[in-house]
């Protein structure tokens, strides 16, 4: 009877097997371990960018609108202030007549008699009727020498889009008033009375001087504050460590502080940003930043 032929590994080579094994693993482990990481990382730097774009977009959309519809020579730039926000960031206030970007045009020519408390109905653009609603606060403006030709708010009652039509009630008498096609119908608040003109004011909070009652979900915020009332939708993008402001004047010159506001053309804002959710991973934070120029178109 022959012998059966036995075949098998012996430790040596399992443990060397093992070993090897091991060590691909670990490799395997810790290339997709920092592949993991690196997109954690990026992830939250994209956030940050997002952010930073979300705020320079509705600073470039408020500037290119201050002084509109403004009356009495109101100056579209109302206030700034130099390393005075949370941090030594910057501040600065915008006046414009509707902060919420609601308007339309009258589209006919219309005599009447306005009393405190008596609706006046007028017609307008059709495009815009559907943006007012019961209990705005609305007022009239003369596009051309920027008066009111009745110097008061009107209260909106109803609106009729196939008129298409507004019905509101001034809330005091103005006397004998030629209202004529093309006046602006700016809605300035949301019910009476109202401010006005409205002020943007945007800054760096929650701080003692910037929606000191508002919670930031990450960071810093930049906050939109509407004459001068802050709650969570005052907030433009989270995560904004500083914004600077500088000023171009009429005569080319740039200034952090200008002495006569009049003279601001154009408003650059820089703003900047850090990556909080990641820090760790990375050893320390990240920071972008990102900076724009905006023109005033109503001077």
């Amino acid at each position: 009877m022959s012998a059966r032929l036995e075949k098998g590994f012996t430790i040596l080579e399992l443990v060397i097997a093992m070993a090897i094994l091991g060590v691909l693993t670990a490799g395997i482990f810790s290339l997709y371990n920092s592949q993991h990481r690196v997109t954690h990382i990026e992830a939250d730097v994209v956030d940050v960018q997002q952010n930073l774009r979300m705020s320079l977009d509705s600073v470039s959309r408020d500037v290119r609108m201050a002084g509109f519809a403004l009356t009495n020579a109101a100056n579209p730039i109302g206030a700034s202030g130099n390393g005075s926000g949370l941090g030594g960031s910057d501040t600065f206030t915008i006046n414009i007549a509707g902060a919420l970007g609601v308007a339309t045009r009258l589209d006919a020519d219309q005599s009447a008699t306005v009393t405190s408390g008596t609706p006046l109905t007028f017609t307008v653009l059709a495009g815009e009727v559907s943006l007012f609603e019961a209990g705005d606060a609305i007022r009239i403006i003369h596009t051309g020498d920027k008066s009111q030709p009745a110097d008061t708010v009107f209260v909106v009652n109803s609106v009729d889009p196939a008129g298409p039509t507004i019905t509101a009630t001034p809330s005091t008498t103005a006397g004998a008033v030629e209202f004529k096609r093309g006046f602006l119908v700016v809605k300035t608040g949301e019910a009476a009375p109202d401010t006005f003109p409205n002020t943007v004011v945007y800054c760096l909070g929650p701080d003692a001087g910037c929606a000191s009652a508002v919670a930031c979900p990450a960071g810093n915020c930049l906050m939109r504050v509407v004459n001068g009332s802050a709650d969570a939708g005052s907030i433009v993008a989270s995560n904004i460590q500083d914004m600077q402001v500088s000023y171009v004047l009429d005569d080319g010159t740039t200034s952090a502080a200008p002495a006569n506001l009049f003279q601001v053309r154009d408003v650059v804002v820089t703003v900047s940003g850090q990556t909080e959710a990641t820090a760790g991973l990375s050893g320390a934070a990240k920071t972008r930043e990102m900076t724009v120029s905006a023109k005033i178109r109503n001077r």
